[in-house]
């Protein structure tokens, strides 16, 4: 167990260093280097899925099901779709996104035992975006 523990906090450190190499490219208006992020993570997790044309239920059902991710690398995973959203140029793509990403949060924070202000700004943010 303790092997298999520690295998998924590297894990876990590595795709938040990817996540943070999104955004920054992203700020930067660096679009392409942010994409090629957003594959590399996808990549890690062995999601080979185009995520972009699966509804939420279909998501869901690969990312908990299928893949069996924890909590937090649907987290994980949702913040790579808000930031998917961030960089479309077509508003219904990234309306669709938001609402993907929002989706996991609220499934990650309704069965989570530990509160998160980061998740709780995301989700605020996504709202605000979906409103």
């Amino acid at each position: 167990m303790g092997i298999e523990r520690d295998y998924l906090m590297r894990q876990l450190r590595m795709l938040f260093d990817v996540i943070s190499k999104i955004i920054r490219h992203r700020r930067k208006g660096e679009n392409e280097d942010a994409q090629d992020e957003i594959n590399y993570f996808y990549s890690c997790l062995k999601i080979d899925e185009d995520i972009k044309t699966m509804n939420i239920e279909a998501l869901f059902d690969l990312l908990v099901n299928i893949k069996k991710l924890t909590n937090e690398h649907i987290e994980m995973v949702a913040f790579v779709l808000k930031e998917q959203g961030e960089l479309s140029d077509q508003r219904e793509s990234k309306l669709d996104f938001f609402r993907k990403s929002y989706f996991l949060l609220d499934k990650v924070d309704r069965e989570s035992l530990t509160f998160s202000m980061d998740r709780q700004m995301k989700m605020a943010e996504l709202k605000e975006y979906l409103n």
